[in-house]
């Protein structure tokens, strides 16, 4: 059924919003453990991170974008069913998630210096335009893999590995 495979989709498009936020980095060797205070400042600072990128109102806000964008393929599926799911969002949750990702391939260190980058004119900007950014990324990202899946099954279909539908 449709319905079923909507889910992993939405899933997989929310993690990608999350994505968007930090840089790429490569992540540091695991280094001796670190104090409880040291912990909690880390985590105080990505937090923080978090809020200056305005993560969750960025995550909430994709989302209702996404939802926007595949309701159509999905006609079927009735608008109480959206507004449940949607309810059932919680970018706040999410984020408590995010949490120790972030930890695993930042050091505190770098959290700070992020804070900083997205407190400059360009971070903000950067801030700024990830929603559009993302939003038409994805519309890209939908119609290339469309035309690449095509190209794909034309391709098994003239090798003989499929048959047309009558």
């Amino acid at each position: 059924m449709k319905i079923k495979l909507l889910v992993p989709a939405i899933l997989l498009s929310i993690v990608t919003i999350f994505n968007g936020v930090a840089f790429a980095q490569t992540p540091k060797s695991p280094i001796a453990p670190t104090t409880n205070t040291q912990e909690i400042e880390k985590t105080n600072n990505i937090r923080q991170l978090l809020k200056i990128t305005g993560a969750e109102n960025l995550s909430r806000q994709i989302m209702l974008q996404l939802v926007d964008s595949i309701k159509p393929q999905y006609p079927q599926v009735p608008q109480k069913a959206w507004d449940t799911f949607l309810a059932e969002l919680k970018p706040n949750e999410m984020i408590n998630e995010l949490i120790p990702v972030y930890a695993k391939y930042f050091t505190n260190e770098e959290i700070k210096q992020m804070i900083a980058f997205y407190e400059t004119p360009l971070g903000k900007k950067t801030i700024s335009v990830l929603p559009q950014i993302s939003q038409e990324s994805t519309e890209i990202g939908q119609k290339y893999g469309i035309a690449a899946a095509k190209r794909a099954l034309q391709k098994l279909e003239a090798e003989g590995y499929l048959r047309r539908r009558p």
